[in-house]
């Protein structure tokens, strides 16, 4: 039997609930992967709300709209999905509209009113180079900021092909790399912190430490005058 986590943030017994669980179960009937991926995507957006200290009604909101953030993916074809991301320049901009469509599927339910803009948001970014709307910065709202850095980890590592597939050390590194471009620095802290409890954010130092391996395992397969003049730079 089909179901959903007990948090959203409305009655189970009304219509909206209904409509609700509607639409996961269509999710999860169009692919295993994008059901599983929302439900892991909300319990980390529900981390990272409680981590930052937002209210039990900001938190169970955020959880609604990560839950059903990948809902627009109801209009892509399969053929579409399965290439991802070697998509065509047209291919690209059906996918990118799915923001627009999960949100246009919730607009008119003054129930969700709450949720269609972190939904139709959760792909901007802080320096404004997202989609649909290119907001920037703190114009992006928050619970959408917080989906955007849950659902790029859970993409990196539980990706729907395990040849991408990262570990959690990969894909913090990914992170910070995105911090003040493609996420919210705050975002990130938080995300972090509550993803490994009881283990700091990465310092700047330990990223150039992790750079320098990077680089001094690459030079090991150069010629050796190259190698050295490589490591010769990392060990400044």
């Amino acid at each position: 039997m089909f179901s959903i986590p007990q948090y959203l943030d409305f009655d189970y017994n009304d219509r909206t609930g209904e409509t609700c669980r509607f639409l996961l179960e269509m999710l999860h009937r169009k692919s295993d992967f994008l059901y599983l991926h929302a439900i892991q995507v909300a319990n980390y957006a529900i981390a990272v709300a409680a981590k930052l200290g937002l209210s039990a009604k900001e938190i169970s909101l955020i959880c609604t709209a990560a839950l059903m953030h990948d809902i627009g993916l109801l209009s892509v074809p399969n053929s579409i999905l399965n290439k991802y991301p070697y998509l065509s320049v047209r291919e690209m901009a059906q996918y990118k509209r799915h923001c627009i469509a999960g949100c246009s599927m919730l607009e008119n339910m003054e129930e969700f009113s709450g949720v269609v803009d972190l939904i139709k948001d959760h792909h901007e970014r802080w320096d404004g180079k997202g989609y649909p709307k290119r907001l920037k910065g703190v114009n992006i709202p928050l619970g959408a900021r917080i989906i955007a850095v849950a659902d790029y980890y859970d993409g990196i590592v539980n990706p729907c092909t395990r040849k991408w597939e990262k570990n959690h050390e990969q894909a913090v590194m990914q992170l910070m790399d995105g911090i003040g471009t493609r996420f919210d620095p705050v975002v990130v802290k938080a995300f972090i912190a509550a993803v490994v409890p009881g283990k700091a954010m990465p310092t700047p130092r330990t990223v150039l430490e992790a750079t320098g391996r990077r680089i001094a395992n690459a030079a090991k397969k150069m010629p050796s005058e190259s190698a050295a003049k490589t490591l010769a730079i990392v060990d400044k």
